[in-house]
């Protein structure tokens, strides 16, 4: 784990406290100069309330961990998803701008199309084929135009002890008996959302701008995915393999969206853990006190 020690030394102000990167970063960054909102402590989309608490609580750091990261429904539900998505991550970097504060922002494989099978570098042009990969590139245009110090970093495919993920919605449905199916051609690299927070204050604690990709180490295909967690969970369901277009889903998904690591390790000197460590860890997690029956 990074020493958080030089960035709690800062006023740091922690939007999207419940989710799971944001709960990750609140367990890390626990000290009297750290601020937490959460969606129902704060309405991101509220202008008026955003600078409030600005000029309130005048953060050094804003973390942005706020999102409607529901990907199906950003199709159903485009305004919601684009104000909070894309409108309010502007209005946060026009007041980082205004007030001095470094924004770290995170942001998504989705910005991608897929249709490559190299990891996608920081540099790749964005393509987003769903409307949640599109709100979260205009997120980013937004805050680069802003003229604001910021922070983006691109993760993909996140667990972790706060909220629904793929991990614990796949056991659950197993627990249940119910019919178990992924698809074979989506294929992106699993990570664990306190692996990111640990990332996030490596990256600030060497004073790094700009936008930097981080996962886990390695890839899988979200079946290969499925397989790994009911082995390390030790049942033994089985699991259909399915296409990206037989699933039949509201939003499309990128084939292949692994993200290119290597500019990170390069600069922190830290090389990630593989996905299946960061899985068989969070498992044991879930294992305790039978968090997934009670």
């Amino acid at each position: 784990m990074a020493n958080p020690a030089a960035i709690n030394e800062k006023k740091v102000l922690l939007l999207g406290s419940l989710g799971m990167i944001g709960n990750a970063l609140g367990r890390v960054l626990q000290g009297p100069n750290l601020t937490s909102f959460s969606h129902q402590d704060l309405d991101i989309t509220d202008y008026g309330a955003l600078e409030k608490t600005f000029l309130r609580f005048r953060p050094e750091v804003v973390l942005n961990a706020a999102a409607f990261t529901r990907v199906d429904d950003c199709e159903k539900f485009r305004e919601t998803a684009f104000l909070v998505n894309a409108q309010a991550p502007g209005h946060i970097a026009t007041l980082c701008k205004r007030y001095g504060a470094l924004l770290v922002h995170l942001s998504t494989d989705y910005i991608f199309d897929g249709e490559t099978d190299r990891p996608y570098s920081e540099t790749h042009p964005a393509n987003p084929i769903n409307y949640y990969g599109t709100t979260k590139w205009e997120a980013e245009k937004k805050i680069v135009s802003s003229g604001c110090s910021y922070l983006i970093v691109r993760t993909s495919w996140i667990f972790g002890q706060n909220g629904d993920n793929f991990v614990k919605k796949l056991l659950q449905r197993a627990l249940a008996g119910a019919k178990l199916r992924a698809p074979i051609d989506q294929i992106g690299a699993p990570t664990k959302a306190g692996d990111v927070a640990a990332a996030i204050l490596r990256l600030l604690a060497g004073g790094n701008t700009g936008i930097i990709h981080f996962t886990n180490s390695g890839h899988c295909s979200r079946h290969e995915q499925a397989t790994t967690i009911l082995r390390l969970y030790g049942l033994n369901n089985s699991v259909e393999a399915a296409t990206n277009e037989g699933l039949h889903l509201p939003a499309k998904r990128p084939r292949f969206s692994v993200l290119d690591i290597s500019r990170y390790v390069e600069i922190t000197g830290h090389s990630p853990r593989s996905w299946e460590q960061s899985t068989a860890e969070y498992i044991a997690f879930l294992k305790e006190d039978d968090k997934l029956r009670s």
